[in-house]
């Protein structure tokens, strides 16, 4: 991992909260993203964000840095195609604040999402908490440019623009706002007793904190599954469930921006089988169905017993 010094904020002492922004060949995506990071509410020397580059291939990310405004209080990373998994364990290696906040590089933060973070963790030492995240699907369809643009294009020629970051709430209706499979899934689990063993589907990858000690103690991210997504996040959930940890969820939005994806049929159930072997527990096959949509939510508590009591992981990270 090459790691490199810029624009830092206050002293390792003086950080709270470490944002870590795993990206892959994000431009103008990605320079959304800083841009709302840099328009916080919460006071720069009090944040950090480490981005950590896991390109193969350099050069995206350059584009990007020469475009952040000043101000924005950023360590940048690179891991070269480690995957998802060892990106964000990486960043979170480098950061400096007690809290790790896990946010996509393609996830536009409101102003007072790193402020309701930190706030929910001084209620909480052993939380895990997630902001609500709303997909802006009139992007969907919209590829990452190769080069970095002025702004981000959609259906209906709608767009966003690192000057419209600020403002993006006042727009949000005219981009196809809606909750995502898995967000839906957090809410239920939160709010019905009978789904309290499901709580840890609420560890989703962006807009989602936790104490570093409580990072450590559960492993970190288990980087065993390389660059396979579908669930990395969801599986240090569980761990983190089985290591005592309860969860939250926040009213703070934060806006994804996401990119369609044809393989999820696939790729889900392969994933939670590859869980289920090193976990040693087959129930866990089930959790992939469920994503892809093959399964309803009771079905899921049915076939993993999880009405009140978490599912004790097995050989998986330590």
């Amino acid at each position: 991992m090459r790691a490199t010094s810029a624009r830092p904020g206050g002293g390792p002492g003086d950080i709270e909260v470490s944002v870590v922004v795993p990206t892959r060949d994000r431009t103008t995506r990605l320079l959304l993203t800083l841009t709302a990071l840099g328009r916080q509410t919460l006071d720069p020397g009090r944040f950090e964000v480490v981005l950590v580059d896991d390109a193969p291939r350099p050069g995206a990310v350059a584009q990007v840095l020469a475009a952040v405004p000043e101000g924005l209080p950023l360590r940048v990373a690179a891991t070269g195609g480690r995957g998802a998994a060892g990106a964000r364990n990486a960043g979170a290696a480098l950061a400096r604040g007690e809290v790790l906040l896990f946010l996509d590089d393609d996830t536009v933060a409101t102003p007072g999402l790193l402020q309701a973070h930190l706030a929910a963790h001084r209620e909480a030492d052993a939380a895990v908490v997630h902001g609500t995240i709303t997909d802006l699907s009139a992007f969907a369809l919209t590829p990452e440019p190769p080069r970095l643009q002025e702004a981000l294009t959609g259906a209906r020629g709608r767009s966003i623009r690192p000057g419209t970051v600020a403002g993006l709430a006042d727009l949000v209706h005219l981009l196809g706002p809606r909750r995502s499979f898995i967000e839906r899934t957090a809410a239920k689990v939160m709010r019905t007793p009978g789904y309290a063993g499901l709580r840890w589907l609420t560890c989703i990858g962006t807009s989602t904190s936790v104490r570093r000690a409580l990072f450590d103690r559960a492993g970190g991210f288990d980087e065993a599954y390389g660059e396979l997504w579908g669930g990395e996040d969801l599986e240090l959930g569980l761990r983190l469930a089985a290591r005592g940890a309860s969860f939250e969820l926040l009213d703070t939005a934060a806006y994804h921006l996401p990119t369609a994806r044809r393989d999820t049929a696939d790729v889900l159930p392969r994933f939670w089988r590859l869980v289920a072997d090193r976990h040693g527990d087959p129930r866990l096959a089930d959790v992939g169905p469920f994503l892809a949509g093959r399964l309803s939510l009771d079905e899921l508590a049915g076939r993993l017993g999880a009405g009140a009591a978490v599912l004790e992981p097995g050989r998986a990270v330590p």
